[in-house]
Order: structure tokens, then sequence, then C-alpha cells
């Protein structure tokens, strides 16, 4: 792979960006690497939590615009939308992500950022979204309001304007803002701290936020019991009960 760098240490999955020359600007490469990357991910049972990140002084900077076509264009070619696609919730990964994001978090590459489960920010972040500039309609924005304010999102959306890293944190878009070299330090902080618990139970946490979000209530409690009862009656269930009679630390096996 030459736009995306992925390697694997312990139970923890490094998945980087490495576009530095164009601030991890996303091409059509870059994603189909990704979601590779992506599957491989969320198929191995040794990886139990991934850190995402970008190479060099940015993060993302969003789509290449000198990839995208005009004129010609079709919904179906989108980053988003496309055959291939972005996120990892495209591919139904419900393993826990922490996001190191640094300096620049633009478009497709902000809603990178921050579908992470956790958020860690350096000081000189910037979340923007420039699709307006070029005159292109922003693909995100039936989702925005997931993760902002409505007011915030529209500012955003019309203006261009950005959102530094200290006002996302106090609308709660990200977890903790650190200086830019303490960044990855932090993110495998949480990574480990995440290693603690059952994985079992992180995974079917995050499942359930994602597949239950848009469920009636009936429909809400069927998935409950659907997810929640293998794991309830689980060999690492059983370990956890016995580890915290013996106050030890549990062995998860994903049984």
């Amino acid at each position: 792979m030459e736009n995306v760098i992925y390697r694997k240490e312990g139970h923890i999955a490094y998945i980087s960006l490495n576009r530095p020359e164009s601030r991890n600007a996303i091409n059509r490469q870059l994603v189909v690497e990704l979601r590779d990357v992506w599957i491989n991910f969320r198929d191995d049972d040794d990886l139990w939590v991934g850190i995402l990140s970008g190479e060099g002084k940015s993060f993302c900077a969003g789509a290449d615009v000198k990839e995208q076509e005009r004129g010609k264009w079709k919904f179906r070619q989108s980053l988003i939308f496309g055959d291939d696609r972005l996120l990892a919730s495209n591919y139904g990964v419900y393993k826990p992500i922490v996001g190191a994001v640094q300096k620049h978090a633009a478009g497709a590459g902000m809603f990178l950022a921050l579908e992470c489960d956790v958020v860690i920010a350096s000081e000189d972040l910037k979340f923007f979204l420039p699709e307006a500039r070029v005159n292109i309609p922003t693909l995100t924005a039936p989702f925005i309001t997931d993760y902002m304010p409505r007011a915030i999102a529209t500012e955003m959306l019309y203006t261009g304007n950005t959102l530094s890293a200290q006002r996302a944190y106090d609308l709660g878009m990200v977890n903790k803002v650190v200086p830019t070299e303490l960044l990855m330090e932090t993110a495998e902080e949480y990574a480990n701290k995440i290693l603690e618990n059952g994985p079992l139970a992180n995974w079917a946490a995050k499942e359930l936020m994602y597949r239950g979000k848009d469920m009636d209530l009936n429909s809400q409690i069927a998935l409950l019991e659907h997810v929640i009862t293998p794991i309830w009656n689980s060999e690492d269930s059983k370990e956890a009960k016995l580890a915290f009679v013996e106050k030890r630390k549990p062995v998860w096996k994903l049984k």
C-alpha cells in the first residue's frame, strides 16, 4: 500500500493516511486501500481497537479536487456513496477506533475524523467544510447534525468558516485537546484503556449504537436481545465475573 500505512501491534491496528505532500487529500487509490484496511481490521480477531491518524502535518484536507470530475459526474462516483467507500461504517466495522487528528480535518476528512469513537485533537486542529468554495454540495450534509449542533453545522456549510479544536471540545465533538507532540501518545493511552475491557462487549455496544439509531423501540429491543444474549452467556462473561470476584484482571479469549 502506498496511500495508507497499516500495521498491527498486539491488539491495536495502526491506520495512517499517507499522502503528506497533499495534506493527505483523499484520492481514488487511497479509498481503495482504506477499504481493504477496514475489511482486514474488521475480520482480524486479534485486532480489538484501531488508531486512525494522518502522516505529516495534517490529518486530512478532504477530497482531492484535482481528481474530481465535472460535467459528467454521477452520484455513485462519490467517496461516500461509490462502489469503494471511505468510512469504516460502510463496511460494518464495529470495533472501537481512536482518532489522532492534527492541523486540518476538512470535508470528507472531517467526517473520517468525527466517525472515530474517540477523537484526540491537536491544539492547532481546524475543522472545516470547504466544498461550497468549489461549488460542490456537501454530500455528508444529511448526517452532519449527528456530530454537531445545527447552528454550527449551517455556519460551516454555508460560509466555510473553520471550527477550532477547543470549540469542538466545548461542543462535545472531540474527547481531548493536546499538544501535537502528545497526540499519538494520548491516542495510545485511550486505546490501551479500551483493551482492558471486554472486546465482545465493546463491539456489541458499537453495533447497537449504529444499527439501533434509527429503529423504533420494539426493533431496538429485538436487536438488544439478538446482540447481547450470546455475549452475556459467553465464556468471556463468565471469566469477567470470576476475575471480579478474585480481584484480578480478566483474560479475554473472544469465546
